[in-house]
């Protein structure tokens, strides 16, 4: 068919609406029951009637771009946290990602009290490595001396202080080396490990420089020694001697003070009993405790006496519990049931520790990336990423957070690339000091942009003005009309 004709009856189709439209009566055609209406010819000419778009002023149109921006900035910070392998994973609920403000809370008021956060770990933590940095980047932000708390006697020297004895004293851990013996009471004290001394012994404390440098965890103010209650010993430090009887709680904190420039010192102990550490703090900031356990996959701390916890933490205001574990586990873990059954272990710990600490927030860091000789190549555990992932769920489902160190380094081969950077050593285990540096920028990144969140939400925003739209009314009278 032909355009015109085309057009010829389209235009026809619309005049014959049209025709319609103008004779069918308004009230419509009634046929029994049934009554036919048809539009009227006005509803198909008459104009809408919109509001107006209310004119703005410069100050609102600066509100609303501000609030526009404060939307952008807090998506930012959420995509952050779902979607960066190295943020930090909160507990399922509608303030997870609020979980660590009593924290940060804690850390703006450290200019006028002592914050702790405690360290425990396996032995990928021992010399201090990842809590020094940590420590160093905290305490260069919020304040704050020494290196925490030390047990009497160190196997391992720490890369921070340098620890020696007059002897090596009769030791017991929960965590069980081959150089510790077991206890047969469950106080074992905040470090899960003590020290016996049944005669005079002298610990002496220097820093150690080469590897840190000079900084704020060298110098300390309040030496701070931590024994059991049924203890009768003597302490000798700067030429003061004081005598430690017991008052009845569960741990005797007997304080020493010092110079604020304190660096050095030898403390003599003279009598018997337990010896539970020895901390060197300032009097306000942060101080962070390493805690390693070699050996250890995390299972042990609901076999340390639950009072003897209680104590430590509410008496150095700890606001951090961090357990680093799962390495140690990782070559006996060869079914999903077994994944289960450690990851459910790690779940009741946390709870654990959530009730002997109910101040402090905790957060769980799962393994490392490993590798192991898989069909003659070094490949990651095949159920390493299933451990991370079930650890992930118990941890969060516990009401903690978790941090994957695995997803952080780079996930399924990422060891093999630190040992050839040098930030792993050969055993595609451990991380060298230059490694361990590495992982706690990283670590503090994650917990710094939780903390810059929580800032952001700090600020006050000015509120955006609410302009009111106008709106074009008809208003009948008689013989006229307004607008």
């Amino acid at each position: 068919m032909k355009a015109y004709k085309v057009a010829i009856f389209i235009f026809s189709i619309i005049a014959c609406l049209a025709a319609i439209a103008a004779l069918f009566p308004e009230e419509g055609i009634t046929a029994g029951e049934i009554t036919l209406n048809f539009p009227s010819l006005s509803e198909f000419t008459s104009e809408e009637q919109v509001p107006e778009q209310p004119e703005l002023t410069p100050e609102e149109l600066l509100a609303i771009r501000a609030m526009q921006m404060r939307q952008e900035q807090e998506e930012g910070f959420i995509n952050f946290f779902r979607e960066n392998e190295a943020a930090i994973h909160f507990p399922a609920d509608d303030s997870a990602y609020h979980y660590l403000d009593p924290l940060f809370e804690a850390l703006d008021g450290a200019d006028s009290t002592l914050v702790r956060i405690v360290h425990y770990g396996d032995s990928q933590i021992e010399e201090d490595r990842i809590s020094n940095m940590l420590r160093r980047r905290l305490q260069e932000q919020f304040g704050g001396q020494g290196v925490g708390i030390v047990p009497l006697y160190q196997s391992v020297q720490s890369q921070t202080i340098g620890q020696s004895c007059s002897y090596e004293p009769t030791r017991y851990s929960v965590f069980w080396l081959s150089s510790f013996r077991r206890k047969g009471s469950r106080r074992y004290g905040p470090m899960g490990q003590l020290a016996v001394i049944n005669s005079n012994i002298n610990l002496s404390i220097v820093p150690r420089t080469k590897v840190t440098g000079f900084y704020s965890a060298h110098y300390f103010n309040t030496l701070t020694l931590i024994t059991a209650p049924q203890n009768t010993i003597t302490a000798g430090l700067k030429g003061k001697r004081q005598t430690i009887n017991s008052d009845g709680s569960n741990l005797q904190f007997t304080e020493f003070q010092l110079q604020d420039s304190t660096t050095t010192v030898n403390l003599s102990l003279a009598g018997a009993g337990d010896v539970y550490g020895v901390m060197m703090t300032g009097k306000t900031g942060v101080n962070i405790d390493n805690m390693p356990m070699r050996g250890c996959s995390g299972t042990i701390f609901s076999g340390i006496d639950s009072q003897q916890l209680k104590a430590y933490f509410a008496y150095t205001n700890t606001r951090l519990i961090i357990m680093q574990f799962g390495g140690n586990s990782m070559p006996y873990l060869k079914t999903q049931k077994a994944i289960d059954n450690y990851a459910a272990t790690i779940g009741e710990q946390v709870r654990y520790m959530q009730r002997q600490a109910p101040n402090a927030q905790i957060l769980f860091i799962g393994p490392s990336d490993m590798t192991t000789r898989i069909q003659g190549k070094m490949q990651t555990y095949t159920w390493l990423e299933d451990v991370d992932n079930a650890l992930m769920k118990e941890v969060t489902d516990a009401g903690a957070a978790y941090w994957s160190l695995f997803k952080a380094m780079g996930g399924k081969g990422a060891m093999a690339q630190w040992v050839r950077s040098g930030l792993a050593g050969s055993d595609y285990i451990h991380f060298t000091r230059k490694g361990a540096t590495e992982v706690g920028n990283m670590l503090s990144n994650a917990l710094m942009t939780g903390y810059d969140y929580y800032k952001w939400r700090q600020r006050e925003f000015a509120p955006i003005p609410k302009a009111q739209p106008q709106v074009n009314t008809l208003s009948i009278d008689s013989n006229s009309y307004t607008k």
